[in-house]
């Protein structure tokens, strides 16, 4: 039986083909990829998942003792659910599925996820029921026909035709008159490896999410990232170097003993001081944003990549740039850090802990938490009254309420809120009834949410007064992460989509600070030169109280982050 010339076999590869392609265009569309696209890079997806296809129907046909109709079949099965799953994927982490998410699959079944995937399901999806229903057909239809294995040079034959295809469209499309240029060219477009730690979307694109899925699993079974000496040297010149935009000479205000990081979810900076119908949204931080005693700053870059709320507590706890190939939790939970809360509790005695609305195994979280120098971590399990998949920021704040009258100074805490959350199909909180009929509807659900959770926040802030703990805690209040475009539409009239950082009882003057476009990254050394912490270890981020603040953010600094996590750094 020829692979490559019987009809059915044909109409199978072209259906396995066509899954891919729907796959692989559906993500560019909606994700942003790293690098412009030229026309080579469409010619060389084409070729690449053809490819796949015959690989994965030759490796089936010969696992099912030669049984093509099987090993057809079971290839039309695999790259639906696959091309299914990372369009899916897609769309709540903006990238292909890397292999780090399989480490994490357990938060990947938690309801708060899946509630989140199920929204993101679109009716463009149904394509994928037609095609298993059409390969079910095809498997009917196609004879129990056995390969023979000679047949398998068909197969080696059409491999290669399409590899001199994809190296023809590379001379026609990018003509060099020399050799060594031309095989250069091929090498860095299609071999070398640390394109895909730095443009996974684009690299999964052109290569092929199955090629790429092959490559980093050997490269985590089998690869070092062990650092050269050169490699070492250039980031403690890099530390060196950012030192004089570190530290402000600042001193600190001799009250505070404790500090607590309000980690807020998908909190965005547009809803502060907007009103509905004459209400504002979040009366109470509005307050603080209008308070001159606290420092206000609009204009924070989320840093993240994929790994969404993770990446966010990576970013302020360590004050480095998360990976953009993979969800670093996977790797940094294993590493030796010196984290804000360590620092702390090394230079300052601080008792730390994390208060969360999750279970302590989602993303890592209790492992993070140890990576981090965090003693205790209370998640939804510690709420002492009934409660559902997750605690509502009411919950969570009282949580957070309670441990506090049961700890004593100093302490570092942390208090991540879910609230605001996505998905954005309902209100919750009633009595805020301004924003029924806003739209976009879903845009109207957040406005509501950013409410209820402001709400929240001046509850606690209350309950830090009576407790005489708000005078003497440094409290920050940040967003993990921004709302992408496709998880919720905005009115026209806003086009932007940056992050809030509110820094109390910080004890400088706002004239000394930074008031512009600022990074997540800075939030860490920010910390840091408040309080006056002598620490060899600032991070990679700018102190804001620096009103010649100059961008944090470079090419190099997600270098050397990804440097220092993937080589375990700071361990030796």
């Amino acid at each position: 039986m020829n692979l490559l010339t019987n009809k059915y076999v044909c109409f199978f590869k072209a259906l396995c083909i066509l899954n891919l392609l729907v796959m692989h265009y559906t993500i560019i569309m909606t994700c942003d990829v790293e690098k412009p696209m030229v026309p080579v890079d469409y010619v060389d997806n084409f070729c690449f998942v053809t490819i796949e296809v015959v690989l994965l129907v030759s490796l089936f046909t010969l696992a099912s003792l030669g049984r093509l109709r099987i090993g057809a079949f079971l290839t039309t099965v695999v790259t639906c659910l696959w091309a299914f799953s990372n369009i899916v994927y897609s769309r709540f982490f903006f990238q292909y599925i890397p292999y780090s998410a399989f480490s994490e699959s357990n938060s990947l079944a938690d309801p708060v996820v899946v509630r989140s995937l199920i929204d993101g399901f679109r009716w463009g999806d149904l394509y994928f029921a037609l095609s298993l229903v059409l390969a079910i057909v095809l498997y009917r239809k196609i004879p129990d026909m056995r390969l023979k294995l000679k047949s398998l040079k068909y197969c080696v034959v059409g491999i290669l035709s399409v590899i001199l295809l994809g190296l023809a469209s590379h001379w026609v499309l990018k003509p060099t008159f020399s050799m060594k240029a031309y095989v250069e060219d091929i090498n860095y477009e299609l071999f070398r490896t640390w394109r895909y730690t730095c443009q996974p979307v684009y690299t999964n694109f052109q290569r092929g999410s199955m090629r790429c899925m092959a490559f980093a699993f050997i490269e985590e079974k089998f690869g070092t990232h062990k650092l050269t000496e050169e490699k070492k040297l250039e980031i403690k010149h890099e530390i060196n170097r950012l030192k004089p935009m570190q530290v402000s000479g600042h001193h600190a205000n001799s009250e505070i003993k404790n500090v607590i990081i309000l980690l807020v979810e998908s909190y965005m900076s547009f809803s502060v001081d907007m009103k509905i119908d004459n209400q504002e949204v979040t009366p109470f931080l509005n307050s603080l944003a209008r308070d001159s005693s606290v420092y206000y700053n609009g204009h924070m870059t989320s840093n993240i990549q994929g790994g969404e709320s993770s990446d966010g507590q990576l970013i302020y706890m360590m004050g480095l740039l998360p990976l953009r190939c993979q969800i670093s939790i996977t790797k940094a939970k294993r590493n030796t850090m010196p984290a804000l809360p360590a620092i702390l509790k090394r230079q300052r005695g601080m008792q730390t802990r994390m208060v969360i609305p999750t279970a302590a195994a989602m993303w890592s979280q209790d492992a993070m938490c140890k990576a981090y120098g965090i003693e205790k971590l209370y998640s939804r399990n510690d709420y002492p009254k009934s409660h559902g998949s997750f605690l509502s920021d009411e919950q969570v704040m009282a949580l957070a309420d309670s441990v506090d009258s049961q700890s004593s100074q100093p302490f570092f805490s942390t208090v991540l809120t879910f609230s605001m959350h996505k998905p954005y199909i309902e209100n919750i909180d009633n009595e805020f009834t301004a924003t029924v009929g806003v739209e976009p509807s879903e845009f109207g659900y957040y406005l509501n949410a950013c409410h209820y959770t402001d709400n929240q926040i001046k509850r606690y802030f209350d309950s830090l007064k009576a407790k005489g703990l708000y005078d003497s805690s440094l409290i920050v209040i940040v967003a993990d992460h921004h709302v992408s475009e496709n998880q919720l539409e905005l009115p026209p009239i806003i086009n932007e989509r940056e992050l809030p950082v509110f820094i109390i009882n910080g004890g400088f003057s706002n004239d000394e600070a930074w008031h512009g476009q600022c990074n997540q990254l800075d939030v860490f050394t920010t910390i840091l030169d408040i309080l006056n912490i002598d620490s060899e270890w600032r991070g990679l981020g700018h102190t804001l109280l620096n009103p010649h603040y100059k961008n944090s953010l470079t090419e190099a600094g997600y270098n050397y982050s990804e440097w220092i996590i993937l080589s375990d750094y700071f361990k030796n």
